[in-house]
């Protein structure tokens, strides 16, 4: 019987796993870095040992692979004994990786990590948001030229169980969108500087005494530049909602926008994926509102539907 070596390969946390569940259903025998650990050329020596030795055929490879420096080696070793090598390449948008990666801490972890816990976990399938734009920076499509028999593009299809993710919620940004600074600021600095935008506590208000769940998530990265403490900050939303006088659980990002080291800043979906995980919501029921482009982006990764603040709120 002649060889068969599966790659599958994409950015990190693209559902390769999941896919190659598939293959070792069809007696596959699955080789990953992470849980080997070593490095890509060392996975050859165990696929060696494992045909010479027990005269196994059948592999799958599910590595991120974005280079063709990295598939090479494999390449040549199918070469060398007439495995035929098939490339099935995830096709998922960064969006995508960084939600799959966002979901895989808190499902892990029961929250998501923050960047110094991010640093400290010293697991493989853990990892900072910079290995996924990195992936991105050096990725090199796969070609039939470099030696692969086939190469197929699999479309990511993100897959919640609906019978379990089945509730809806609306989600809403803080500034610019619920409120607004007295002084004329960006983001307040003290309770004495927030006033609500018209309309907000009324239209919010309904939606709870009519049994909506109402979810806020926000940035504020005035905590790392130390112009405000975390505990101010957390007063600030605080007396926002006294003033909405309406109960809008809340999440807030502390960290920078630059370097990007944690993944709850809008717009990476680390805050709507805690939410999902915690309440099962349908993210497709979900309806998120917000002012900037960082809040739309932040909505399509999450799934939810996206409503800027001045057309929500203008009924």
């Amino acid at each position: 019987m002649k060889g068969s070596i599966v790659i599958i390969m994409g950015y990190p946390a693209s559902g390769k796993t999941t896919f190659a569940k598939q293959f070792e259903r069809k007696g596959y025998t699955r080789l990953n870095r992470d849980e080997l650990g070593g490095t890509l050329d060392d996975l050859i020596i165990h696929m060696d040992n494992l045909y010479n030795t027990n005269d196994i055929r059948k592999f799958v490879l599910d590595n991120t692979y974005v280079t063709k420096k990295s598939r090479a080696s494999v390449i040549k070793w199918a070469k060398e004994y007439d495995f035929d090598v098939i490339c099935h390449w995830i096709d998922s948008d960064i969006g995508d990786s960084l939600y799959n990666a966002s979901e895989r801490i808190i499902r892990k972890y029961g929250k998501l990590l923050m960047p110094s816990e991010l640093k400290e976990k010293k697991d493989a399938s853990i990892y900072p948001p910079v290995a996924i734009y990195r992936s991105r920076k050096i990725f090199e499509r796969p070609t039939i030229e470099e030696g692969f028999n086939k190469v197929k593009k699999v479309k990511f299809e993100r897959d919640l169980d609906k019978s379990v993710y089945k509730n809806h919620a609306f989600i809403f940004d803080y500034d610019g969108t619920l409120r607004k600074t007295i002084s004329g600021d960006k983001y307040p600095l003290s309770v004495q500087d927030i006033e609500i935008f018209p309309k907000r506590a009324s239209i919010l208000r309904e939606y709870h005494e009519k049994g909506h769940r109402l979810l806020g998530v926000s940035n504020m990265s005035l905590v790392s530049k130390k112009k405000i403490s975390f505990e101010e900050a957390k007063k600030c939303y605080d007396y926002t909602n006294q003033l909405l006088d309406v109960p809008v659980e809340y999440s807030f990002c502390p960290h920078p926008a630059f370097p990007q080291i944690c993944y709850c800043r809008k717009p990476m979906p680390g805050l709507g994926v805690a939410f999902i995980e915690k309440y099962k919501l349908d993210p497709s029921k979900c309806i998120m509102v917000g002012d900037m482009k960082t809040d739309k982006t932040f909505a399509e990764r999450c799934g939810f539907q996206f409503k800027y603040a001045e057309e929500f709120f203008s009924v």
